[in-house]
């Protein structure tokens, strides 16, 4: 049976920095498939070779902000959860972020503690849905 779409766990982490190794390593042991992307171009290229069921990005890229990596994700991915990480997310990223189909925003760098409950929500919503 061919792969028709995402499955459970699928998340593609967006940041120029190690920001996500311990979360990547944890995921991975619980059996989520992690990749990760240091771009922009980088995450929607990732997006065009197959078709991640979350996305992590930091709101700031080398390349472009978070905002217009949503805008472009799902456009290709209109299904896909994102998540952005902002060291420190203001209510203006706050608002253009819900109007681009931002799920959440957490802060960076990536903590367990406040990135996995949101992931978990997320996640479990793509199983229900």
């Amino acid at each position: 049976m061919a792969d028709t779409g995402p499955t459970y766990g699928d998340l593609l982490f967006v940041t120029d920095k190690d920001r996500c190794v311990g979360i990547e390593t944890l995921l991975a042991r619980c059996g989520v498939k992690v990749a990760r992307a240091e771009s922009g171009v980088q995450a929607l290229s990732a997006l065009d070779a197959e078709p991640w069921a979350v996305m992590v990005a930091d709101a700031m890229l080398p390349d472009m902000d978070g905002v217009e990596l949503t805008r472009a994700a799902r456009a290709k991915r209109p299904g896909m959860f994102v998540i952005l990480g902002s060291a420190d997310p203001s209510e203006k990223l706050g608002d253009h972020a819900a109007m681009a189909g931002v799920a959440g925003i957490v802060h960076t760098p990536y903590e367990p503690d406040e990135l996995l409950p949101l992931l978990c929500v997320v996640m479990q919503s793509r199983v229900w849905n």
